[in-house]
């Protein structure tokens, strides 16, 4: 996949593919967006993005000499310009299930989870799936508003799914 520039409310970045050495920054904003017991262990998170069938597209900020955001120089730079990431595994390819949507706090509401969301249905239709799913806590507005905006409708209420914090998940989906 070639690097989509994509401009967002207030700067531009480009989505592309994961690479190894962009594991460490994924996880770190994963840890950022939930709490622990919720958030994955790194095992986890290695588990999801290298499995067969897995699909994962990162949001890089791009940088200007206007002292904006800007095409980082080092590998450093260039990890550090990830503010967000979506995973998806192709199940079958029948249906998808996203697994993950993070953006760094400080990068919300730029316009990043809807390009990686509509980048990430697009890849799942082209593998053939009709449909996709999804689970987010049921305390998460935030997240359920994003969804629904995007066409996801609740399918039902999974009690427990995060045992840890004795907290319920929307199951939300939608036809692709």
């Amino acid at each position: 996949m070639e690097r989509k520039p994509t401009k967002a409310a207030e700067g531009s970045f480009d989505l592309r593919e994961y690479c190894a050495a962009d594991f460490d920054r994924l996880w770190e904003i994963d840890q950022l967006c939930f709490p622990p017991g919720i958030a994955y262990t790194q095992m986890e998170l290695s588990g999801f993005l290298t499995a067969r069938n897995a699909i994962t597209l990162v949001a890089q900020l791009q940088r200007n000499r206007q002292g904006g955001a800007t095409v980082p120089r080092s590998n450093d730079d260039h990890t550090q310009a990830i503010v967000g990431y979506v995973v998806a595994h192709a199940i079958r390819r029948k249906y998808g299930r996203i697994l993950t949507l993070d953006i760094h706090p400080h990068a919300r509401r730029l316009g990043l989870a809807t390009a990686l969301m509509s980048t990430c249905e697009a890849r799942l239709r082209s593998l053939g799936c009709g449909e996709v799913y999804l689970e987010t806590a049921v305390d998460n507005a935030a997240a359920v508003s994003l969804y629904r905006k995007l066409g996801y409708r609740i399918l039902r209420t999974l009690p427990g799914y995060y045992s840890s914090h004795s907290l319920d998940a929307f199951q939300m989906g939608k036809q692709l």
